[in-house]
């Protein structure tokens, strides 16, 4: 079924259904996804990435596992893999729950595997799973990393608790994702900005409006970055580091796995 075929206020508002809409999201718009991060970024997604990839190098050690949860096209998890790849016997794993997403970024990797040196680390592998019922045992990851994943589940509390299950005490959570600017002012400007150049770049690029007019409605019943803290020290996680950008509308936070 196709996005204009499902009721965006319908499905987003009940968490049973949330999943077949961003579903039909992200097949609409994988081919096209890095292009409109580059683009609704001015490039500086790219460099939010990289950032998420240096506290990673900065935390893992020879032995351990990094999962790249809600991968996407992949751009996170080789980041990680070129930021620690000079190592040995470290691990990349990429999981995403949609499959045109996960051909995006084995296409993305598969240069990344064809050049491996002999005595390299494998390159990433690639898992079609998602961040509320992940295929990882117990305290299984050194390091886990979500690029705009929390914000899109049904639950988020939910999701993070598996994460949280999965992270090995002492280990580490990086996010980045889209938030709502504590700024009243802000937050108004900053969602109408999303909604007319989503919309807009979603009808030019895809023939349909709600491909990127999406962003804005995810922020619709998500939380300020005080709020997501509250969300991961619920869940076990102390956060070490919060770095902000537009306003509050973007932030990375790191957190430690302490219970």
């Amino acid at each position: 079924m196709s996005l204009r075929d499902l009721d965006p206020d319908l499905h987003l508002r009940d968490p049973a259904r949330r999943q077949r809409y961003v579903t039909a999201v992200f097949d609409t718009v994988a081919p096209s996804y890095d292009r409109f991060t580059r683009l609704f970024s001015a490039g500086m997604d790219a460099g939010w990435k990289r950032q998420l990839a240096r506290w990673v190098a900065d935390v893992v050690r020879p032995g351990d596992v990094v999962a790249d949860l809600a991968c996407g096209t992949g751009d996170v998890a080789r980041a990680i893999d070129r930021a620690i790849g000079g190592s040995r016997d470290r691990r990349v794993v990429g999981l995403d729950p949609n499959a045109a997403m996960l051909r995006t970024a084995r296409d993305r990797l598969s240069g990344a595997r064809a050049s491996r040196e002999p005595g390299r680390p494998a390159a990433p592998v690639l898992l079609r799973a998602d961040l509320m019922s992940l295929p990882l045992a117990h305290g299984a990851v050194a390091a886990a990393t979500v690029a705009y994943g929390f914000r899109n589940v049904p639950d988020a509390a939910a999701a993070l608790d598996e994460v949280a299950r999965v992270v090995r005490p002492g280990g580490w959570l990086f996010d980045l994702d889209f938030f709502l600017p504590e700024s009243p002012a802000w937050r108004r400007v900053f969602r109408w900005y999303l909604r007319g150049a989503g919309r807009a770049v979603g009808a030019w690029w895809h023939g349909e409006p709600e491909a990127y007019g999406y962003l804005a409605r995810s922020l619709d019943r998500w939380v300020t970055p005080p709020g997501f803290r509250q969300l991961l020290e619920g869940v076990g996680f102390r956060v070490s580091r919060v770095l902000r950008h537009l306003g509050g509308g973007i932030c990375l936070h790191a957190a430690e796995r302490v219970t």
